[in-house]
């Protein structure tokens, strides 16, 4: 049931006796070789036509494999947290949509984990399997049906269902998200050593990791009497034990929802998203392969906007990067929203805009872009600018503020003018800054003609 990367070479290996001959045969092609004295082997195939179904089979000797009903399409890793782990069962539209969700189109690969990280003390068993990074269940690859997609992550059922049709070609998505796992665990141990060694040092007692994660880390291994226990949240965890058993198993790119459980330090995040890009792309060896993230959402927690906006700039500084936008599809009293078709759709768009070059899907709600200050006025310019307006109809445009030189600021008046936003307000007389959105559970309403919502933003650096 397995989906293999359309377009592009594949390598595919295994294991045999020394010196025995292996042959692998797929869609026409049959590739030969002899097994090394180490007993490795591998051949490379020819880039597969999308399509399918095709049976993949390989043999030695008197041995053979046959792997049935393989398709050729777009793969894509669905990484993350607790909202990208979140099911279609759980989902605000999950009721009406289980029910349709049969796809032999779209194959499902879900790396769940063994142990939920719940406030609980684990078991001696328990530690000791994580000791040896066997954290996550074993997995395989099932066709889409009500039963597997209504377990399976709804972000990215719902974005791989837009892929699908939209492509028209078959579409594997493999999910590992971890519940409350921070950035740091999922980066490899080499990039942090080189990059930044202090996030390393006596992580359980370390500033740089959230409070909330160490003291979860702490509880669950709280049995433990091994000098170097190791738990999933611990900095390169998740990255041995979650990416590196995928050995590099061809994908198109990555969507990925995190950062609440980084959202403490966003100049910490800052360096550790760049590094999780970075290692991630080193790992299946393709500098420009693309990674889309969600922002986070709207929520009652102070750092949150300073987060946001930091997410957005990071977009503008990591190439073949996009963010989806989701504060309009918040609770303020929910880490976990529900509305998860929205935002798997918004992830669809920057997909297929920009990695299947779709030109006519509009990729973003407004991106703030620049300002322009005139007298008592700011002119604020946007990228996916057409269309601009209020989210419902004629209503005034929300959350707007400036200030001057003194960084006070005040609720401000905007209206669209054009493909710009005019601001302005009667207690500022010379403004220097302008913002937008900028409370943690934010009521901003500023969409665009597709009707997709403006991201958080300052205007000042």
């Amino acid at each position: 049931n397995m989906v293999l990367q359309h377009g592009r070479p594949l390598t595919i290996q295994g294991k045999a006796d020394a010196g025995e001959k292996v042959t692998v045969a797929i869609a026409g092609q049959k590739k030969k070789t002899v097994t090394a004295s180490n007993g490795k082997w591998q051949v490379e195939l020819e880039p597969l036509k999308a399509g399918g179904p095709y049976t993949l089979t390989v043999s030695a000797g008197k041995q053979k494999l046959i792997y049935n009903k393989v398709l050729a399409g777009e793969v894509w890793l669905c990484s993350g947290q607790s909202n990208m782990e979140f099911t279609l069962n759980a989902a605000a539209t999950g009721r009406q949509d289980v029910p349709k969700a049969s796809n032999s189109q779209i194959r499902l690969y879900d790396m769940k984990a063994r142990w939920r990280t719940n406030p609980v003390e684990w078991e001696a068993s328990v530690l000791d399997s994580l000791n040896h990074l066997q954290y996550y269940t074993d997995a395989a690859w099932t066709e889409c049906t009500p039963e597997t997609a209504g377990q399976f992550s709804a972000i990215a059922y719902y974005f791989g269902k837009m892929l699908q049709d939209s492509l028209q070609v078959p579409v594997g998505l493999i999910c590992n998200a971890i519940g409350g796992s921070p950035t740091e665990a999922w980066v490899d141990r080499r990039t942090l050593e080189y990059e930044f060694p202090a996030i390393l040092r006596n992580w359980t007692q370390n500033d740089f990791i959230q409070d909330w994660v160490r003291s979860r880390a702490a509880l669950n291994v709280k049995k433990s009497s091994h000098k170097f226990q190791r738990h999933p949240y611990e900095p390169c965890y998740l990255y041995e034990s979650g990416i590196l058993p995928l050995q590099q198993y061809p994908i198109k790119g990555v969507i990925w929802y995190q950062g609440e459980s980084n959202a403490h330090n966003k100049d910490a995040h800052e360096k550790l998203f760049k590094l999780l890009v970075q290692s991630w792309r080193k790992n299946w060896k393709n500098e420009d392969m693309p990674f889309y993230y969600v922002q986070l959402s709207s929520l009652n927690r102070p750092s949150w906007p300073w987060f946001r906006d930091s997410q957005r700039r990071l977009m503008e500084e990591i190439p073949h990067t996009g963010m989806a936008v989701c504060t309009d599809k918040g609770d303020s009293l929910d880490v976990h929203p529900i509305q998860k078709q929205e935002v798997g759709a918004r992830l669809a768009r920057w997909a297929l805009n920009k990695t299947y070059l779709k030109e006519r899907i509009v990729p973003s709600g407004p991106l703030y872009r620049s300002v322009e200050f005139k007298k008592n006025l700011a002119y604020v310019s946007f990228d996916y600018a057409e269309g601009m307006k209020a989210a419902e109809e004629g209503a005034e445009l929300k959350t707007f503020e400036m200030a001057g030189e003194d960084q006070m600021f005040y609720p401000a008046q905007a209206v669209v003018e054009g493909n710009r936003v005019k601001v302005w307000s009667d207690k500022v007389k010379e403004p220097k800054v302008v913002r937008y959105g900028w409370q943690p559970f934010t009521r901003a309403n500023l969409v665009n003609g597709a009707g997709l919502p403006a991201s958080t933003f300052r205007s000042d650096e």
